[in-house]
């Protein structure tokens, strides 16, 4: 996500300083965790030299981010406090205490951090196309060579339901497979599809193009989740681009072809890209998708005083999700409470759209209402707002777009 300049002064516009932020960035989104450093995964790690660098600068930069947003914060301190509370008074685990300092730290702290370290809007949208087209490729590398995937585990923690030995989900360079490392991918979709949309030469649009539509492919064998966002935000961009239908169409099929060529070059086994397919786009050959029925079937904790007040738990004795449903709503209303819940997401959800909306009309205003449509829907299938990596590059996006409208009116001042 962000590295922080030691005392030697690296200069930002230095190719040192961009290859460590673009590490740096990779490290972070992934959230990989080594074995030999089990007990320093690399969300940690970023964190720590952010906090020894640039700590007094995020200090100013929450005072003013505070005053401007004092019930959003007080709301959330309230909720950190309650599931304090909930630890010292309720038989419960740090599931939850965990989830909130995830959403805390490592995401609205984290995201303030990255918006000194990036320049502005455009600068991160590029070093996150960048991250996510590695590990698109990454993901065709652990697909089509196996030994691959068995080096990897003798490296990288195994984490998710998903093991590495998996021949059809595979982890490209991650710590397992799954709708989280989907939904980062289809974030470089989005970034690539964006920085497709405001360039307007034909070799950058064509280039980013075919980099959007590769790390789509790459989704099919990760989770259908980040393939359906990927072509939502395809779709989303084209659309925008109406006004230039014959350019859009022509880079489009070019790209397509393109990819065609390289897929020709290649020994693939139609047979084992037969499953992934039909288990990425089930809900239209068969009409219904297994995700999605089993999420249906999911039990929902019932209204008690047990639920209002919340247990505080995220997982039963044996390891098990303890509200029995994937659903990030279901989860954070058994254990916050459906109380504090409501505060959680409401308050959240409305911070987001005063501050989108705030900004002034510009493609930055859209590119952040773009990328916020899907969050609390997403939120369905897994409980992604505390899991970094979707709310921290909406927060990425609004505190770079007040970044920017800053230096414009200080600009102007001068002027």
């Amino acid at each position: 996500m962000i590295f922080p300049r030691f005392t030697l002064n690296i200069s930002q516009d230095g190719f040192l300083f961009k290859s460590l932020l673009l590490i740096s960035t990779f490290l972070y989104l992934f959230q990989l965790k080594f074995l030999s450093f089990e007990w320093m995964p690399t969300t940690r790690f970023v964190f720590l030299l952010c906090t020894f660098t640039v700590g007094f600068k995020l200090l100013y930069f929450f005072k003013k981010e505070i005053e401007n947003n004092i019930i959003f914060y007080l709301i959330q301190c309230s909720v950190f406090l309650y599931i304090i509370s909930q630890i010292i008074l309720l038989p419960t685990d740090f599931g939850m205490l965990s989830k909130i300092i995830v959403f805390l730290v490592f995401t609205l702290y984290m995201a303030a951090a990255a918006s000194i370290f990036f320049f502005d809007v455009r600068h991160f949208l590029k070093i996150l196309t960048i991250c996510c087209s590695i590990q698109a490729v990454m993901v065709f590398v652990s697909f089509l060579v196996p030994e691959y995937r068995d080096w990897l585990s003798s490296i990288m923690v195994e984490g998710g339901n998903i093991p590495f030995s998996d021949p059809f989900r595979v982890p490209g360079f991650s710590t397992g497979s799954g709708a989280s490392l989907a939904l980062t991918i289809s974030a470089g979709v989005f970034s690539s599809m964006a920085l497709y949309w405001w360039s307007e030469k034909l070799k950058p649009k064509l280039l980013y193009l075919l980099l959007s539509i590769s790390m789509s492919v790459s989704c099919i064998f990760v989770g259908k989740l980040g393939l359906f966002l990927s072509l939502f935000y395809v779709l989303t961009f084209f659309v925008l681009s109406f006004n230039n239908l014959k350019h859009t169409g022509f880079i489009f099929f070019v790209t397509v072809f393109i990819l065609f060529l390289i897929y020709l070059s290649l020994d693939v086994d139609l047979d084992a890209i037969a499953y992934p397919l039909q288990r990425s786009f089930s809900i239209f050959l068969n009409g219904e998708d297994s995700s999605v029925g089993a999420l249906g079937e999911m039990p929902i904790p019932p209204l008690d005083i047990t639920t209002i007040i919340g247990t505080g738990l995220a997982s039963t004795p044996n390891g098990l999700n303890a509200s029995g449903s994937d659903i990030g709503y279901i989860q954070t209303y058994f254990g916050f409470g459906l109380i504090i819940s409501i505060f959680f997401y409401a308050s959240f959800f409305f911070y987001l759209v005063f501050n989108i909306l705030k900004l002034p009309k510009s493609k930055n205003k859209l590119l952040c209402l773009i990328f916020f449509a899907p969050l609390f829907i997403i939120e369905l299938k897994e409980p992604f707002v505390t899991k970094i990596t979707h709310p921290l590059i909406l927060l990425i996006l609004i505190f770079l777009s007040q970044k920017e409208l800053g230096r414009k009116n200080a600009q102007g001042r001068l002027k």
